[in-house]
């Protein structure tokens, strides 16, 4: 499973980020979302940075504590009780898709919305389709 983006569809309402950040924490703030809507308002174009779910996730890999995992999904996830924020799952993204939320003192990645049965809140709230599910079957 992952999200496909569609950049170009894009129209910067921030529904998946507040969506995202309320699921997680219980509040509505896109800094802390699991994904991040970057813009370039001279071209009026986006773009979603968001886990992709790696077949040989990098961020897995280097984690020295074992924090990251893949769970009965094959989604990678992170447990942030046993992190202990040395940022090398961060440096290992070639898709700067796991960040550190300093107020928090924690790195956040997407997890796919683990344990919600609907499936990741950001790609069911998004207006336009720029996010989608994609469940792929071996």
């Amino acid at each position: 499973m992952r999200i496909e983006v569609e950049p170009r569809l894009c129209r910067d309402c921030q529904a998946c980020a507040l969506g995202c950040s309320l699921y997680h924490d219980s509040v509505c703030s896109p800094d802390r979302a699991r994904l991040t809507v970057t813009k370039d308002m001279a071209r009026y174009e986006f773009d979603i940075r968001i886990c992709c779910q790696c077949e040989t996730p990098e961020c897995l890999a280097v984690c020295p504590v074992g924090a990251m995992a893949l769970d009965d999904r094959s989604v990678v996830i992170m447990d942030g009780n046993v992190c202990i924020r040395c940022g090398a799952c961060a440096d290992a993204c070639p898709f700067d898709a796991v960040f550190y939320h300093e107020a928090s003192d924690r790195y956040l990645k997407c997890d796919l919305c683990a344990g919600r049965v609907e499936g990741p809140l950001c790609a069911q709230l998004c207006p336009v389709g720029a996010l989608k599910l994609i469940e792929e079957r071996n």
